[in-house]
């Protein structure tokens, strides 16, 4: 990741046109590669939903197109975890949860934080919020606890690379529209805001600041043998970030490259700002320490491409 290149590109907004004039054929055919690699080995294939058409519909306005996206990824993991806690839809986690009360507890705020984010970006968007997919398949990763904290790690670092690649596509000035308000519910409790006026920049850094901390505790979670199967497995000494491109058993496309790769670098990457970490520091830190330090952003592209198996068009 270029940190200085993104500074310089702040006040620009790209519309991604090219992105959104991918035929369905590629995308199909990028779905084909990911579906071999994105199943654990405890779930069956998960990967096989058409192409997500409101993944390539733009809205007319660039920076909507980036809140559009952002919308849909929040709404995928809001969802996610929504479901988790339902029995009727995960009765293997219902009994999980129901043993472990300081589980649930943190799963209940995560799931609400990600309500919330879907909320903000609705009310920030106006009328020019995307309608939502028809639905999400999560089936295969509530098949047990560490199944599903398999995918919860992989949804949150995607979200991550996400926010982070698109950083330099929202115009530092942007500002939400006046008199604008949002409602958010936690812990059952709602409160209305208003963001009218807030800097639109400011708002998708504090939802990726919460994607960030949401990854790191679930991959602390991971570590414990509790939640360990012999096809997730445990993380073992893997702290809260990630070493190397090491998904632990989530998929692999989520941590791989995008593309173009020079620009969306695997998360093994050691070279920031033209310069070979390694190379500089080599008498002090490892390689593997080096790429702990930056998660690096991941292009539109590759990002729909992944989602697109868990949506229903």
């Amino acid at each position: 990741m270029n940190l200085f290149k993104i500074l310089a590109e702040l006040e620009q907004v790209d519309p991604e046109v090219a992105d959104r004039l991918n035929s369905r054929r590629s995308a199909l055919s990028a779905l084909g590669n990911i579906s071999k690699k994105i199943t654990l080995a405890s779930a069956p294939a998960i990967i096989g939903a058409a192409f997500n058409k409101t993944l390539a519909q733009g809205t007319g306005s660039p920076l909507a197109d980036v809140l559009n996206y952002a919308l849909l990824l929040e709404r995928l993991e809001a969802a996610y975890y929504t479901r988790a806690l339902q029995a009727s839809t995960a009765p293997a986690l219902a009994t999980a949860f129901s043993g472990n009360a300081t589980l649930r507890t943190a799963i209940e705020k995560i799931r609400d934080n990600e309500n919330a984010h879907v909320a903000l970006l609705t009310a920030a968007l106006g009328s020019a919020a995307a309608a939502a997919p028809t639905g999400f398949n999560f089936a295969a990763a509530y098949t047990d606890l560490p199944t599903f904290l398999t995918f919860a790690q992989a949804f949150e670092d995607l979200g991550v690379r996400a926010y982070k690649g698109q950083a330099g596509n929202i115009s530092r000035t942007a500002t939400v529209a006046a008199n604008t308000s949002v409602t958010v519910t936690n812990a059952g409790q709602s409160s209305t805001a208003s963001i009218g006026g807030a800097n639109v920049l400011q708002v998708a850094l504090q939802i990726h600041a919460t994607e960030a901390r949401h990854a790191a505790y679930i991959r602390y979670l991971r570590r414990q043998a509790a939640y360990a199967t012999a096809a997730s497995g445990s993380i073992g000494n893997q702290f809260g970030w990630i070493t190397g491109k090491a998904g632990n058993g989530a998929p692999a496309p989520v941590y791989d490259a995008g593309n173009p790769a020079t620009t969306f670098p695997a998360e093994d990457n050691v070279s920031q700002g033209g310069l070979n970490l390694t190379s500089q520091l080599a008498a002090t830190y490892t390689a593997a320490e080096v790429s702990e330090a930056f998660d690096e952003p991941l292009d539109s592209a590759t990002v729909r491409s992944i989602a697109s198996g868990f949506i229903i068009p």
